[in-house]
């Protein structure tokens, strides 16, 4: 029994049924987790959703899945809240025929996934650092609960979309959209902060080295390994395909590797620590 760990697959299909070939995934002895973006670009999101809504039906528990910043997108425009873009290739997922089990499918999705067994976490950004796994777990299932309620799940989607609040602290509860748009924001578009921990959005589109000048650095350069009631678990997370997964920090990996873009889609191997790769088939630009 082998557990896969897949990065941003946005609706490459062709690259994601090729990779699982390549490792030799059995959905029957296998896991299979997605560090979500699940969707959103890529040129076949209904393919590829009705295999993961399919795997997890048949295997709900040994498939994971936690939601990326295009599938939240997805949901707001699934509800009305956003005009799609063409660039976003939804078309044909907002006309399916089970278009409404595919909305149920994303609302059910965690914002991470905690197997305590394997001492191993996914989150699609990340976690913010001045969390434990615990807190940042009881910060999903705040999401969570909001989005298995149509009127709140309404209420977040129409509100989500700021770049504020940049910083946490227990009294943000206190402000119910700056705390739900903060655990949102953290989870699927965190990538640089300060060294007090002040999410930085303005330099998604520089480089590492880049950003440093401005003394904004990775989020995964801060805070303790991450804990779980004092054991330390491994973290992998996505979402960053310009980091071209360079992440040498210790219990924490990598996962985007740019297939959309014309880059691989990659998986991670558990048990024998080894990366997989296939090359992509598109480039859909940027």
């Amino acid at each position: 029994m082998a557990t896969y760990i897949f990065g941003d697959l946005h609706g490459c299909f062709d690259e994601f049924t090729k990779l699982l070939k390549k490792v030799n995934f059995d959905e029957h002895k296998d896991e299979l987790m997605v560090v979500g973006d699940l969707i959103g670009r890529g040129p076949k999101p209904l393919k590829t959703l009705n295999l993961l809504m399919q795997l997890k039906k048949d295997h709900k528990d040994t498939v994971h899945y936690v939601l990326g910043n295009h599938d939240l997108n997805f949901l707001s425009i699934a509800a009305g809240f956003r005009a799609p873009k063409k660039r976003d290739n939804l078309e044909e997922v907002l006309n399916a025929p089970n278009f409404k089990e595919i909305v149920d499918f994303f609302c059910t999705l965690p914002l991470i996934h905690i197997d305590h067994h394997k001492k191993l976490a996914i989150a699609h950004a990340g976690v913010y650092p001045k969390w434990t796994l615990k807190e940042a777990k009881e910060h999903s299932d705040a999401i969570s609960e909001v989005l298995s309620n149509p009127l709140d799940r309404d209420l977040l989607l129409c509100n989500m979309y700021a770049d504020h609040p940049t910083t946490y602290d227990d009294a943000l509860k206190n402000s119910t959209l700056n705390y739900w748009r903060f655990v949102l924001n953290a989870f699927t578009r965190m990538r640089l902060c300060t060294k007090d921990l002040i999410l930085d959005y303005g330099h998604s589109d520089c480089s590492v080295e880049e950003a440093e000048l401005d003394k904004i650095y990775p989020w995964f350069e801060f805070g303790r390994p991450y804990m779980y009631e004092g054991e330390i678990y491994n973290l992998c997370f996505g979402h960053w395909a310009a980091l071209e997964a360079r992440c040498n920090v210790a219990h924490i990996t990598a996962l985007d590797n740019g297939c959309v873009w014309g880059k691989r889609l990659c998986c991670y191997c558990c048990e024998s620590r080894k990366m997989f790769y296939v090359d992509s088939q598109v480039n859909v630009g940027y």
